[in-house]
């Protein structure tokens, strides 16, 4: 890929643009595509910058890179905070949904936890890249049961939605 640029800031006034050459495959196999860095100030260099879109410009921040437990964030201001956690786009154990082309997805399916159950969809309600709705189907009948969304959040309740046509 060459070299990725990416930004940092406060949110207050302009961010910190860098260029670095691209160190770390994330994306499809073949070519470099994020700066492998310690963005979350652990101590390790296990975490990057990526350009899912291959743009070569940085649109999501990796916490963890390379491991099950990864977190991804995106920078929807473009002040550098990277401050929106997102589902990874397009990663195959879930299947992210960009509906307006931003190269954030909007939706994404969450397949069935280690001890089973069944598909869930996550919803970006808000537009700010962070999954803030689960809709699933807790009985496996192909119909919605549940709609939640996680506490803490402005619209946080729980609703049971019957199986009725």
């Amino acid at each position: 890929m060459g070299l990725l640029e990416y930004t940092f800031g406060t949110g207050d006034g302009d961010p910190s643009v860098w260029l670095s050459e691209a160190d770390l495959d994330l994306g499809d196999p073949g070519a470099p595509d994020a700066v492998v860095l310690d963005f979350d100030g652990d101590g390790l260099l296990d975490d990057a910058l990526w350009d899912s879109d291959g743009d070569g410009r940085a649109d999501r921040s990796v916490l963890d890179a390379g491991e099950p437990s990864a977190r991804y964030f995106t920078d929807p201001t473009g002040l550098g905070t990277w401050e929106a956690e997102c589902a990874p786009p397009g990663v195959a154990d879930e299947r992210g949904i960009d509906t307006d082309g931003d190269g954030v997805a909007d939706a994404a399916l969450e397949p069935p936890g280690p001890g089973g159950g069944h598909w869930s969809m996550l919803v970006d309600e808000g537009g700010d890249g962070a999954m803030d709705v689960r809709l699933s189907d807790t009985d496996g009948d192909g119909r919605l049961d549940t709609v939640t969304r996680p506490a803490g959040s402005a619209s946080a309740r729980k609703a049971e939605v019957g199986d009725e046509r």
